[in-house]
This record gives C-alpha cells, structure tokens and sequence, in this order.
C-alpha cells in the first residue's frame, strides 16, 4: 500500500492510505501499528519478560495490560513501547509509544515537541487538542513529570506528543532517559489508564 509523507511525519511518523482519516490503525510508527500483534516482532518469551520486569512502573493500575519494551536499530526512535494484555496469547498491541532520547535537554524537547504539535494541529484540525502535566505515582519525590498534548478523535483513540523527565536516581537506577514521545493509543488502554489514574 502506498504511503503518505508530511515533513514531521517523514521524521517521526508514517500513515498508510492517501486520507487523513481519524483511523489510528492507519498509522505507523518503525512500520508497526494497532492491531498488530506484537509477536510479528518479540518472541512470546522477550515479551513475557518484559511485561514482568515493567510490572513496578504500573503498580498503581490494574494488570489489565502490560507494556514491553523493544530495542533495536530504528530508523528514527531510539526504543518504542507496547500495551498489551497479558493474557491475550496474540498479544495484540493497543498502544505504541515511540521515544528519542533528549537527556537533561528538556527545553530541545519543548522546542521539537512545539514542532510537532503545531504540524498535527494543521493535519487535525477535527480533533480537541488537550495539555496535560502528569507526575508519576511511583516516584515519591514528585519530580518525574510527562508534559503532554493530546489529540482526542471522535472515536475515543488519541495520539500524544510529551516531554517527559524522571528523577535523577531513578534514571541511573532504571536506566531511564529523558526523552520526546509520540504515542498513538486505542480507546480501551486510554480508557484504562484514566479510570485507575483519576
């Protein structure tokens, strides 16, 4: 199928189909989208191990879903993330988070982030636009923080631009960076997050 091209899409972003239909199944990030299954890319083992090891990160949610990690030579992110549902033996992907690593260089993060968002706002122009700062609930100190803009389509599936920043001992400790993240969520792990978070 062909592909459509933006400037910010071209570094950040690939969409199958020649609209811009509010379909987030259409979209791509490294060539993955929703409603893959995240075998076609992880054995059922690494991904097994890596809904365990980031257990401690959703602590404060329900096991309904998980996220594992992937890491390898992408042509733009530096690592991408995937909710899943553990007990779901396709692992379907619900969620892809890409990230670039910005390290202690938050306000280059703003500025690309600025970029992006204002490129999405052309494209977009149908969906609600919402910005959010978020402290994590894991770490005690509060100053691991996601700033994000959100946009919210019709069908309830959003996609997100963030900065985020963790505390610097849990960086060293997690081996964490700070970094620029593109998420493309489905309705349900949206849905999800929000009822066991607010």
């Amino acid at each position: 199928m062909k592909r459509l091209y933006t400037f910010l899409f071209l570094i950040f972003f690939s969409f199958q189909t020649s609209s811009l239909a509010d379909d987030i199944r259409d979209f791509q990030i490294e060539g993955i989208s929703i409603g893959d299954s995240l075998l076609d890319y992880m054995s059922e083992e690494e991904i097994k191990i890596q809904l365990e090891r980031n257990k401690p990160a959703y602590n404060y949610l329900t096991d309904e879903f998980g996220e594992a990690y992937l890491f390898s030579k992408f042509e733009t992110y530096d690592r991408l993330a995937f909710k899943v549902k553990p007990n779901d033996n396709n692992y379907i992907i619900y969620s892809i988070k890409g990230s670039i690593s910005y390290d202690d260089k938050l306000e280059q993060c703003f500025a690309k982030q600025k970029e992006i968002v204002k490129e999405f706002s052309l494209l977009y122009k149908n969906a609600r636009k919402v910005e959010k700062t978020f402290e994590f609930p894991w770490d005690p100190t509060g100053k691991s923080k996601t700033y994000s803009i959100h946009f919210i389509f019709d069908s309830g599936d959003e996609i997100k631009v963030a900065c985020t920043q963790y505390e610097k001992s849990l960086k060293i400790k997690n081996n964490w960076a700070d970094s620029l993240q593109i998420v493309i969520a489905n309705k349900e792990v949206i849905a999800w997050m929000r009822k066991h978070i607010n």
